[in-house]
């Protein structure tokens, strides 16, 4: 797990620790984690453990230990440490209510499992960076304007389409834009974190930002939380934002988007398109020159793509790109 933001999506877990990882996201636990107290310990030695953030009294006493811990069948842990770029990560190995903390002993044989996890950690990182360059390269190729956004809704990416419609007074500097009308940046910011956190994959509301321009009409920002495989626990990229300028005479339309967003092809980008529209498969199969079982292959593989399993989810992320 990432240890110094942590959002949907960004922990993997063990199946036994499925339930209590959803119950610690859902209800932000993070926010007020006693354990946080350790993450200089675990900066400074590598490895942290309860001893390190909480006092004997607070092990009885606190509700991270009582209500959050204990009801779910765990409670002492040890965390093991490694930084990948300036990202610190951790794995966390939990013990059960009735098992003894981790000994001086035991945290020595993980500590010398640190430099494995840390090479490990940065071949997948770099992979992760290849994902998000490809979709760079699709979101030109078919000329969208995109911005890649971090766990913390910080902006790590500008593809060249976007870049261009910078200037008029809208500024890009460490990771935040700046417009002439105060407030832009911050709701900038705001959407990227919502959509991040939201189940859904969009902020709250319609997730529409409008940025400001000296001498010209507002460009138009909506921001989607990656979703599917393009999503793992060591991406730098978790958010994408779609920029429209209102003044260019083509505007992107629907399934270019989707297409660049999630790496559909020409047929099932039109097939998609087709079945957003409400009509039967057996219709768009029709309309598509091809047979049923074709056209449900075609589907499938749309799901697995837009990571839904249903025709009205599939529907309803196409609407969201209009």
């Amino acid at each position: 797990m990432p240890i110094r933001a942590q959002v949907p999506g960004s922990i993997e877990f063990t199946h036994n620790a499925k339930e209590m990882t959803e119950f610690y996201l859902r209800n932000e636990l993070y926010k007020t984690c006693v354990r946080a107290r350790g993450i200089p310990a675990l900066e400074r030695k590598g490895i942290m453990t309860d001893k390190d953030c909480a006092t004997e009294d607070e092990y009885r006493t606190d509700p991270y230990y009582q209500e959050f811990l204990r009801p779910h069948g765990f409670f002492y842990g040890a965390y093991v440490g490694f930084n990948i770029d300036n990202d610190l990560y951790a794995i966390l190995l939990n013990r059960g209510v009735d098992d003894v903390p981790f000994s001086e002993e035991e945290q020595a044989i993980l500590h010398r499992f640190r430099n494995q996890m840390s090479v490990a950690g940065t071949v997948a990182r770099k992979l992760a960076h290849t994902k998000i360059e490809a979709m760079d390269d699709a979101f030109d190729l078919v000329d969208v304007a995109g911005l890649f956004f971090d766990r913390a809704g910080n902006i790590i990416r500008v593809n060249a389409k976007a870049q261009t419609m910078f200037g008029h007074g809208i500024n890009l500097r460490q990771g935040q834009i700046s417009t002439p009308r105060g407030g832009d940046g911050a709701r900038v910011r705001a959407a990227a974190c919502g959509a991040i956190q939201h189940p859904g994959g969009t902020a709250n509301g319609d997730g529409l930002i409008r940025l400001a321009r000296d001498g010209r009409r507002d460009l138009v920002l909506k921001i989607h939380r990656l979703r599917g495989s393009l999503l793992d626990v060591f991406n730098t990229g978790w958010a994408l934002g779609i920029l429209v300028d209102p003044d260019e005479n083509q505007r992107p339309d629907d399934m270019r988007v989707a297409r660049a967003l999630f790496g559909l092809t020409r047929t099932e980008a039109k097939i998609a398109s087709l079945l957003a529209t409400g009509k039967e498969l057996s219709h768009v199969a029709d309309i598509c020159k091809v047979t049923y079982e074709t056209a449900r292959t075609h589907l499938r593989a749309i799901f697995t793509k837009t990571d839904t399993s249903k025709q009205g989810q599939l529907i309803a992320l196409l609407n969201k790109l209009n």
